[in-house]
């Protein structure tokens, strides 16, 4: 085998990705302009506070410096507020980022409605970097949140030092219909004008309540900022998601933050709002991750190639009956559907489950999620026999090694499978591990799906990669008996054309009710953030899921064999669900 293209394509990709990582970590410094440093303290007694402190190099127009402190959202954290950390702290603010309790770094145990305890661990940050660091205004702070985090940030105007002003991003403080929280003075909204969990009428109606005029719109500042009695509703063109990168948030927050804290007149000598460097690492973070992930495959190929034979896994014959492009479409589509089904009972039956105190993994919708593992495989291979008959099922299962053969040659073929998963999964830990492993990078580069795991959150990826390996092993199932058998593509672009046809078989449905799931979990989620997590679950199973898919139709065609992919594929969707999931 000529192995000069493998070799040329890793090189490319670890080309890309380092320079994706240098261009990320240069960001996070203000190319230059600020400097980074990672911190924990103690808020209480065995209460760790995990923080980033973004200072500026040079503060030309404004010392002592005021603080920002910045509160991320539920599965969010200190490092995805790196919009606002940024382009604050390049506008005179010592900007303190902290991960709430189960998210990020924190090992604390998170209770989403104890949003005392949480603002106890902000305010200790905050008084913390204002008592210890020389160059900081010992009293004057600002806090800006988003979604979750204004929850939390409400609480400190009680404090005894309280925010001059405040930033509320992608949250108007509704708790119940017609019911909103009391609202901070020097209070702004900033919402995206597409926010699944905010409408334009909730919005319009918080600013109304907390200025108290019934005609009250956005775009208008009611009261005065140095007076301390302002309010402002704005609206930028993103969801909730995108909100935390929303250019036109990103420069009404700094601006509103800029004139409440260091006073009106401020603005008038600090950096123009809309001159912005964070966009480049928006762009570092995508690319990051997706060519990470996707140079395991030249990597677990080139492993491959240098086994010797008696260390290559076996090849496994495909001898299951051939179905019509429709009939194949009908199968995969109801496979997809009840995959979906399946997830939103299991995930609704584990919070009935939580809420009653049977748990495990100590993470919120963790129990869900395991539900989610054991019966998809079950409900999966169910269908298979209904809708393809046992005697193909049974075929379809034996061409990914489910069949007879001795348990000692299952055994030694699960462990050449290895040889090749581990290869590609250390490969993809050292990228982790450079771009993430704490102390080694401050702060550590994010990327969009996955960080490097800290504390229990280790065992817990071990434990669900097993749990997740059935799954895998039946999607597997799905794609080598259904999808590709006997799909004798011509020409020269014959495995893209299996690529192609694998995928929109598998997702074509599943892509539609995936809308579905996200709408009614963030409309309806509201008054549960449990809720809205599981549509952040279940689309990061999907784009996990189409990466396996690639892998194993991969690993099917050049192997014969594809539980090298599953074992691989499994590991990623593990450690992107513990990143999601907050510890409770």
């Amino acid at each position: 085998m000529d192995r000069q293209p493998l070799y040329f394509t890793i090189l490319i990709l670890s080309i890309l990705i380092g320079s994706s990582f240098y261009l990320s970590w240069s960001v996070d410094r203000g190319m230059g302009e600020v400097s980074v440093e990672r911190l924990s303290i103690e808020s209480a007694p065995g209460r760790t506070v995990e923080l980033l402190v973004y200072s500026p190099r040079t503060a030309n127009h404004y010392e002592p410096m005021p603080v920002m402190l910045t509160l991320h959202g539920l599965t969010g954290s200190k490092e995805g507020m790196y919009a606002f950390n940024v382009e604050l702290a390049r506008r005179n603010f010592t900007v303190v980022s902290i991960d709430l309790p189960g998210h990020g770094d924190s090992s604390v145990q998170f209770n989403i409605t104890d949003f005392y305890a949480m603002a106890q661990d902000a305010y200790a940050a905050v008084r913390h970097i204002q008592t210890t660091y020389t160059n900081v205004d010992n009293e004057s702070y600002g806090v800006l949140t988003h979604s979750l985090g204004f929850l939390v940030a409400i609480e400190l105007k009680d404090f005894p030092v309280a925010p001059m002003a405040y930033a509320a991003v992608g949250n108007v403080g509704k708790i119940a219909q017609d019911e909103f929280v009391e609202f901070p003075e020097n209070l702004l909204f900033a919402i995206g004008s597409f926010d699944e969990i905010v409408t334009k009428q909730d919005a319009l109606q918080a600013i109304r309540n907390a200025t108290g005029i019934a005609s009250a719109v956005d775009g208008v500042t009611y009261g005065s900022l140095d007076s301390r009695t302002a309010h402002r509703l704005v609206f930028g063109p993103s969801n909730h998601v995108f909100e935390v990168v929303d250019s036109t948030l990103v420069s009404e927050t700094i601006s509103w933050l800029v004139q409440g804290v260091q006073g009106e007149d401020q603005i008038l000598h600090t950096r123009d709002p809309a001159d912005q460097v964070y966009h480049s690492k928006n762009i570092a973070t995508i690319a990051s991750s997706f060519l990470l992930l996707i140079s395991v495959i030249p990597v677990m190929w080139l492993v491959y190639s240098f086994l010797p034979e008696k260390l290559k896994p076996r090849r496994i014959p495909l001898d299951t009956q051939s179905y019509s492009i429709r009939r194949t479409f009908e199968i995969s589509s109801v496979l997809g559907a009840s995959a979906v089904i399946i997830f939103v009972a299991a995930s609704l039956l584990g919070l009935s489950l939580e809420d009653i105190g049977i748990l495990w993994l100590n993470s919120m919708s963790a129990t869900g999620f395991i539900l989610f593992l054991v019966l998809t495989a079950i409900g999966l291979v169910t269908v298979m026999f209904l809708f393809m008959g046992i005697e193909n099922a049974k075929k379809s299962l034996a061409s990914v090694g489910i069949d007879r053969t001795k348990m000692k040659d299952h055994a030694s073929d699960i462990l050449k499978n290895c040889i090749v998963a581990g290869v590609g999964i250390t490969w993809l830990m050292v990228w982790l591990g450079l771009a993430g492993m704490p102390e080694a990078m401050q702060p550590e580069i994010l990327l969009v799906l996955i960080k490097w795991p800290v504390g229990v959150r280790w065992a817990n990826t071990i434990i669900l990669t097993i749990l997740a390996i059935p799954l895998f092993l039946i999607e597997a199932t799905w794609i080598r008996g259904l999808i590709l058998n006997n799909r004798e593509w011509t020409g020269s672009f014959h495995n893209t054309k299996h690529m192609l046809f694998s995928l929109i078989s598998k997702f074509v449905i599943a892509g539609l009710l995936t809308v579905i799931v996200i709408f009614w979990t963030t409309t309806g989620g509201v008054y549960t953030g449990r809720t809205i997590l599981l549509g952040v679950i279940w689309v990061r199973i999907l784009l996990i899921q189409v990466l396996a898919t690639v892998m194993i139709v991969w690993t099917a065609i050049k192997f014969e064999n594809t539980w090298a992919a599953v074992i691989t594929s499994a590991f990623i969707l593990a450690l992107v669900v513990v990143t999601t999931l907050p510890l409770i």
